[in-house]
């Protein structure tokens, strides 16, 4: 069951990671709209990785939180602690009418978002095995 939650997990963290790279454009996309789709793909990322460690993630759009789960799990996160700066584009900087602009160059945050799923993907068992 953890197996394909997680599954879903990363179908979704694509989804949005696909969304958020293809608002590289500052004019057509505010940086609080790219922002959120970046954190969503860094949320259901990470909340994949904790289902692979047979981890219930909570119901929480808290980065911080999910990377502690992480590290309490014997994980090194050292890598990804730096994402956790998206953890306020999923309510604070969304849901306020003229947020801050943070002036985050796009291109590089989407990259290390993608880096990210990829080693929750690197997790996944052969396909083979996960037919049998």
């Amino acid at each position: 069951m953890a197996e394909a939650d997680a599954l879903a997990m990363l179908m979704i963290a694509r989804r949005d990671l696909q969304a958020a790279q293809a608002m590289l454009d500052s004019a057509a996309f505010h940086e609080a709209v790219w922002g959120f789709q970046l954190q969503q793909t860094l949320e259901k990322a990470l909340k994949a990785w904790l289902y692979f460690l047979d981890e219930c993630p909570p119901f929480t759009h808290d980065l911080v939180a999910l990377l502690k789960l992480l590290e309490r799990a014997g994980v090194d996160i050292s890598g990804y602690r730096e994402l956790a700066r998206f953890t306020d584009f999923a309510v604070q900087i969304r849901y306020d009418e003229q947020p801050d602009l943070q002036g985050l160059d796009r291109s590089v945050w989407n990259v290390k978002a993608e880096a990210l799923v990829l080693a929750v993907e690197a997790l996944l068992p052969p396909a083979s095995a996960r037919d049998h």
